[in-house]
């Protein structure tokens, strides 16, 4: 007889304010699926306590007040949790002793959140008959590159030994309750996996195991066609493709870590991203795409644009890996590029816009080119399935004011100046959005 293949849940660190909405979740879903894994991320706030103690190693006495608040987040304990929290502050001794974290320390502190999350979470399962057994993601075999801080879980190395451990404990019939945002480095130490990491986690493990699906669950969270708070009219989506997810990801969608759709996408496994508190607004991410055209907006409202005129334009190869170089040399991330046959922009966090400039200025001595700027932009990305038909109806006056336009078969950019970002977003939703609702 075939197995069922199992269904993995991940609760964000919000929706552990009420755990007990998360075992009756848990509950419920396990009466319909009898093989389950559960993944938790730290209590909301433990993560960003943490960090604190890492960048202010120094600061002995709100140490003491952090891990006594950290303390009271997870109260009952059992003697694993307790080890968890005793493990905690014999690393910020070892902080406060050295008077710096380095990468690897670092990590090994701030993964502490998730360790108690699920120590502290286990027993209330166990209490509503639930055989809930915590599992810490590096003991699992979840193995990631050398990146301490944003590493990548190296999917095939990693997909052996978790599906033997975790196989074996769901077919014991036990719960695994598996801590997300933490693997293991090639050098045997903790990671973490960045902000949001633990919807990667779960993704993850949802592709390594053949899962049905994959549920993030989340507090006052959903996937929506802009960001409310900058769009009050933005609406809940109902489905996304996977590419259309990761573009807006990557364009600054906070719901979703910029990893979290690759592993579910190569292995054909859906996401479910649910408001804990209105499940009827699910966002199922696929294969199928949404209608086409026009599906979200997003808004990088701050970041900085450098022109640069190349000398030769497309007689000139190479220009363009070496701007990237020297940029990469000075530790500058490129966040887009436009480009014509003679001019390249080049647009970067804003913070680092004065060291990117830096960076290329030995191109203007050499005589290659002339740079201008930083100028402060806005980016303002369409996403679609199909979003170039909507080219058309995009107001002329906008893009006559646009400092760079550029275009995929799922996206549309604008580099707008900032003054007029705002409006321009909301104008867009109500053409390309709003509109195609009514």
């Amino acid at each position: 007889m075939k197995r069922r293949r199992p269904v993995v849940v991940k609760f964000g660190g919000a929706t552990l304010s009420d755990p007990a909405a998360v075992v009756r979740w848990v509950s419920a879903l396990r009466s319909r699926h009898p093989r389950v894994v559960v993944v938790l991320s730290a209590r909301e706030g433990v993560t960003d306590l943490l960090k604190s103690i890492v960048a202010k190693p120094r600061q002995r006495g709100n140490h003491r007040r952090i891990l006594a608040s950290i303390g009271r987040l997870h109260p009952g304990l059992p003697r694993t949790g307790a080890g968890s929290l005793e493990r905690l502050r014999r690393l910020v001794v070892q902080v406060e002793q050295a008077g710096r974290a380095d990468a690897p320390l670092a990590d090994r502190l701030v993964s502490q959140g998730e360790r108690l999350a699920v120590h502290w979470m286990v027993p209330k399962l166990q209490r509503a008959g639930l055989p809930a057994v915590a599992v810490e993601a590096d003991h699992l075999g979840v193995l990631t590159d050398n990146e301490y801080g944003a590493s990548t879980i190296l999917l095939r190395r990693s997909a052996g030994p978790v599906r033997r451990r975790l196989g074996d404990r769901l077919r014991a019939g036990q719960l695994p309750v598996v801590t997300g945002f933490i693997g293991r480095s090639l050098e045997g130490r903790v990671t973490t996996l960045g902000r949001g990491g633990s919807d990667y986690s779960a993704t993850a493990l949802g592709a390594m195991l053949g899962a049905s699906r994959i549920e993030l669950v989340k507090r006052g969270v959903s996937v929506l066609t802009g960001d409310p708070r900058r769009i009050p009219a933005s609406q809940p989506i109902p489905r996304l493709s996977y590419e259309e997810a990761e573009e807006l990801a990557q364009f600054g969608a906070k719901v979703l870590h910029p990893l979290t759709v690759e592993p579910a996408r190569a292995a054909g496994v859906e996401i479910h991203v649910i408001p804990i508190g209105d499940p009827a607004s699910r966002t199922v991410i696929g294969r199928r795409p949404a209608p086409v055209g026009t599906t979200a907006l997003t808004l990088l409202p701050a970041v900085a644009l450098l022109r640069l005129r190349v000398a030769g334009g497309r007689q000139r190869p190479g220009v363009v890996a070496e701007v990237s170089r020297r940029l990469a040399a000075e530790d500058v991330n490129i966040v887009t590029l436009f480009t014509s046959s003679t001019v390249l922009n080049v647009v970067l966090e804003e913070r680092r816009s004065p060291a990117g400039r830096a960076a290329l200025e030995p191109l203007v001595h050499e005589g290659q080119m002339v740079l201008d700027g930083p100028h402060r932009v806005g980016l303002l990305t369409a996403i679609g399935t199909g979003v170039l038909k909507d080219v058309a109806r995009l107001p002329p006056e906008l893009l006559a004011s646009a400092e760079g336009l550029s275009a995929t078969p799922r996206s549309v950019t604008l580099a707008l100046p900032t003054a007029q970002a705002q409006r321009a977003l909301l104008e867009l939703h109500r053409v390309l959005v709003e509109t195609e609702r009514k």
